[in-house]
């Protein structure tokens, strides 16, 4: 056993150490322990803009990468019609909260499976804010077939990779990468591109999550990246201002972001050893820093039914 660390479990661990132990330890498939069961429902719930966000890029890995490999035209108004079909079928399947189905599993359901927060959690939100986000789909991809610059540097490559998983073993912890879309400039030469498709007012964090796949790469042994300048990283907004950012990756960095995970890692595993659920026990977290973190928490009801919701709402 190890545990499993990411920058999101990260900020998770330092936000509330209740809510990364259900989303991070107890959460699991397995329908025979009722708690952890539900822990894994709760940990697949999304927020509208995380849905968004995860309907691109499932339209673009299944719908865009397959004709930039093959070399044939695109057409975007189609492509842009699957897409919001894709949506559409999954906003029905989380609507009937499906996800609560013992017998679908997310690979059985594939593209169809959605959970969303507000079918969980009814919130207020309504049916024009749910057009809006489908409507910011359709949005992203055609800002993405407008962007002649970008697409003419990226089309034509020998071979593309969507939606790549690279894992690494480091200091303990189970560390995963899923690049959203890779191809090779030359021997050795990796470009990685991060589709973003929101808007936040406190900024991307794509420069930090981009140079944690580079590092990936060069931990991997399969890939044999030996030179961190070697990879070029772009984050690519689709969201209400398109653009394209170039991120910086070196020797230097590389080993500021190793440090970083290092003593994460030795934070985390200082409580959760190797994050197993046999050898934790959930009165050795502490309580989240702020009441808002509880209000919004996907698992405040499995936190309350435990006694250990810093609120009660």
């Amino acid at each position: 056993m190890a545990l499993d660390w990411s920058f999101s479990s990260d900020r998770l661990f330092r936000r509330c150490q209740r809510a990364y132990y259900f989303r991070e330890i107890a959460a699991w498939h397995n329908g025979r322990d009722p708690l952890r069961r539900e822990a894994f429902i709760l940990k697949q719930l999304k927020t509208l803009d995380l849905w968004r966000g995860s309907v691109v890029h499932t339209a673009i890995q299944n719908l865009v990468v397959p004709h930039w490999q093959n070399r044939t035209p695109l057409d975007w108004n189609l492509i842009v019609k699957e897409a919001r079909a894709i949506a559409e079928r999954q906003y029905a399947f989380s609507r009937a909260m499906r996800y609560r189905d013992g017998s679908i599993s997310k690979s059985k359901a594939g593209d169809d499976y959605c959970a969303l927060t507000i079918h969980e959690r009814p919130d207020g939100t309504t049916e024009q804010q749910v057009k809006d986000t489908i409507d910011g789909i359709e949005t992203a991809l055609f800002n993405l077939s407008e962007m002649s610059d970008l697409l003419k540097y990226v089309q034509g490559r020998p071979k593309y990779f969507s939606e790549l998983s690279v894992p690494v073993s480091y200091h303990g912890a189970n560390i995963t990468g899923q690049i959203d879309l890779m191809f090779f400039r030359g021997y050795n030469q990796p470009t990685i591109i991060d589709w973003k498709c929101y808007d936040s007012a406190a900024g991307s964090d794509a420069s930090l999550q981009t140079a944690l796949y580079a590092w990936l790469l060069c931990k991997n042994p399969k890939w044999s990246i030996t030179e961190p300048e070697t990879v070029e990283l772009v984050e690519v907004r689709l969201g209400r201002a398109p653009a394209v950012m170039r991120h910086r990756f070196n020797a230097d960095r590389f080993v500021e972001l190793e440090d970083r995970i290092f003593q994460s890692v030795e934070e985390i595993q200082a409580l959760c050893g190797d994050a197993s659920f046999a050898n934790t026990d959930l009165a050795d977290f502490e309580f989240a820093n702020s009441a808002n973190s509880c209000a919004f928490c996907t698992f405040r009801n499995l936190c309350q039914e435990a006694g250990s919701c810093l609120i009660t709402l």
